[in-house]
């Protein structure tokens, strides 16, 4: 049994539903301008595997910038991979760099990345529905759980459009937040997901790079919409950036942890500070997007 049609009129939420409902093996093929291809696997009521043409990040790259491994490590690993015919995964199991349930937790966060771009270009999008025997069981999560998570992400979504207004697809620092002062009395959480917004993302792609959760981030972003930090990117208008914003700087997860971790004791000699976004201003943010196939 197969089917086929426009995403604009059935939509990725409503094609998961009637996979979790009828509990099938089989796939959803989801194709989108410029060729990007998004395959999800399903069996038997949950999302077995999920394979993406153009996926910004690859676990290689997300274990390296959350500061699980390094470039050594990573392409080390990724030679033995090719060499003993195994996944990148399994390997960082049966090295230690991870636990199965830290691994469950990396391969939801890429799932999510593919299924958030989904989401957010559905009106251009086309889906290919075939039941039948799958091949792909590299995870097993729920299509009811990603699905409580992705509506919800869609929910803020759409709550973000209606602030901002029609008229935009990128977000970057408005005027009105391009403001030392301003970003400098932001809380904590506020300013890791502005530090994600450069003028090359829309929302679905800060909340994929973002180290909170999709939800979390998209709240963020109302917020920071509603108080006039943030605003499209409005094409062929002067107002456009010039180039990517240097105002506040992302924390590698390292140094986050230990923000979060580390006891209120005073400072010595000894002790250095973790940088601050609020006293480091000059500080300018790095690309964060990868080579598409990138591991």
């Amino acid at each position: 049994m197969s089917a086929s049609g426009s995403l604009a009129t059935l939509r990725l939420a409503e094609l998961l539903q009637v996979a979790a409902l009828f509990k099938k093996m089989g796939s959803i093929r989801l194709v989108f301008p410029g060729q990007r291809v998004i395959t999800v696997y399903l069996n038997d009521g949950a999302l077995s595997g999920l394979t993406d043409s153009g996926r910004v990040w690859q676990l290689g790259d997300l274990l390296a910038s959350l500061g699980r491994i390094n470039s050594v490590e990573k392409q080390r690993l990724l030679t033995e991979s090719t060499t003993h015919g195994k996944r990148l995964g399994q390997l960082l199991i049966e090295q230690g760099y991870l636990s199965k349930i830290d691994m469950e937790q990396m391969l939801r966060r890429l799932t999510m990345q593919s299924l958030l771009f989904a989401a957010e270009n559905e009106s251009n999008g086309t889906f290919e529905m075939h039941l039948g025997a799958v091949s792909q069981t590299t995870m097993m999560f729920p299509i009811t759980d990603i699905l409580m998570e992705l509506t919800s992400a869609i929910d803020e979504l759409e709550r973000l459009r209606k602030i901002l207004g029609p008229g935009g697809t990128l977000l970057w620092v408005s005027d009105n937040g391009d403001d030392r002062d301003t970003l400098r009395n932001l809380p904590y959480r506020k300013v890791q997901v502005v530090a994600h917004v450069d003028g090359q993302k829309s929302p679905m792609e800060v909340a994929a790079t973002s180290p909170f959760s999709p939800t979390e981030t998209l709240s963020i972003l109302c917020d920071l919409a509603r108080s006039g930090v943030i605003d499209w990117v409005r094409r062929g208008s002067d107002d456009v950036p010039q180039q990517a914003l240097g105002m506040v700087v992302p924390f590698r997860a390292s140094i986050r942890d230990q923000i979060a971790e580390a006891p209120m004791t005073p400072q010595t000699h000894e002790t250095r500070e973790a940088p601050d976004a609020s006293r480091t201003p000059g500080i300018t943010v790095g690309q964060e997007r990868r080579t598409p196939g990138g591991v």
